[in-house]
């Protein structure tokens, strides 16, 4: 008992410790003022270096070899970077180091121009550098933002629930899972209104992710984001990472709704983008109906996942929502921002969808938006 409340006292002083957010000004990219101008992000998820191989460095050098694209300044990655199977024991979370993964990168990219972000994955708990390893909360970029969420911060929708996990784990150790099981799967085309998802007991709560400054739920993880993008003063677009998706398949996102809804609050005075990995297993299995989701554009609908008690609830998207490509089966993705008046503000972003096996991507999964895909930007004025 007495560890328990040493716990959430800990848990409660690093977010009281986190409230204030430093103001930001505006602030334009790094190109010459009159002057065109596009600056790049690369994204994917899921390396899982165990299993069916490895493929970041051939994809970043897949990239690179097209002359007619911007070369990233930021490399963003989603999470679950080793392991395979269930992300428990020595085979779903073996020990790694983030320099594994930095080498790969700086391999193909120059480390003098080029940034790594890091979020976390439910397989990343042993990182031998420890959480301060991974990315999350905000981060500026050239001319644009890039916020990372961790695992938990999707996976629980409450920090009691949260809480009731951790405390399980300390308790009884990994003698379990980490998450539930999996409840059947439901397609987006086919979700009610309201569907609760399969119901079942609380399970041990393992990740490193339990320290992470900015939340340990979507409770309180979306309290902070809201908090920092009602502290800037610009409307500078936002590129959001997370390892596990908002919208309902799997039934292991409680934390989606929450975020959808912060998101779309956030969007409504500046252009947001979420990505999202985690569900390739499903394809591996040979159900692609994730794919209906890969690109989903504002004024698309998408049925997100809530909690036991908000269920499953169809809504309109006013944010870009796309898979960012998962790297054990070959896939990536190119964010360019344009400036093309050279105003100082990107007027424009294009997704860029990369297939490690040449296959011509002509669209984002099975939707009808075509590879790439450029949008206009209408809250960066």
């Amino acid at each position: 008992m007495k560890r328990n409340i040493v716990v959430a006292i800990l848990a409660m002083f690093c977010l009281a410790g986190c409230v204030k957010e430093p103001q930001y000004i505006v602030f334009p990219h790094q190109g010459q003022q009159g002057e065109p101008y596009s600056t790049s992000l690369f994204v994917a998820t899921d390396r899982h270096e165990a299993g069916g191989g490895n493929n970041l460095a051939a994809m970043l050098q897949l990239m690179a070899a097209n002359q007619n694209v911007v070369l990233p300044q930021t490399v963003l990655l989603g999470g679950d970077y080793v392991g395979r199977g269930p992300d428990h024991g020595t085979t779903g979370q073996p020990s790694f180091s983030v320099e594994d993964i930095r080498s790969e990168v700086f391999r193909v990219m120059d480390p003098a121009q080029t940034e790594l972000l890091l979020t976390y994955g439910s397989h990343d708990r042993g990182c031998s550098e420890g959480y301060s390893a991974f990315f999350s909360g905000p981060h500026r970029c050239d001319g644009y933002y890039v916020y990372g969420i961790s695992y938990a911060q999707m996976t629980f929708a409450t920090d009691s629930l949260a809480q009731i996990a951790i405390d399980l784990y300390l308790e009884q150790g990994d003698d379990t899972a980490s998450t539930p099981p999996l409840p059947p799967a439901v397609s987006d085309s086919t979700a009610s209104d309201t569907v609760p998802p399969r119901p079942s007991g609380p399970k041990p709560y393992n990740g490193i992710d339990a320290a992470d400054p900015f939340g340990i739920s979507a409770e309180s993880a979306t309290r902070r984001f809201t908090a920092w993008v009602n502290s800037l003063s610009d409307n500078a677009p936002i590129v959001v990472m997370s390892h596990v998706p908002i919208h309902a398949h799997r039934g292991d996102n409680p934390g989606g709704l929450a975020w959808f809804n912060a998101l779309h609050d956030a969007a409504l005075h500046r252009d947001v983008i979420l990505l999202f990995g985690h569900n390739h297993s499903l394809e591996e299995r040979g159900d692609i109906a994730d794919q209906d989701v890969y690109l989903i554009l504002p004024g698309d609908s998408i049925s997100v996942q809530g909690d036991s008690i908000a269920g499953i609830q169809r809504h309109t998207a006013n944010f870009i929502y796309a898979n960012a490509g998962y790297l054990k089966l070959g896939f990536s993705t190119l964010i360019t921002f344009t400036d093309s008046r050279g105003s100082g503000r990107f007027d424009k972003v294009t997704l860029r969808r990369y297939s490690l096996d040449g296959t011509d991507i002509q669209r984002f999964g099975t939707t009808s938006h075509h590879n790439p895909y450029t949008a206009t930007l209408r809250r960066n004025r």
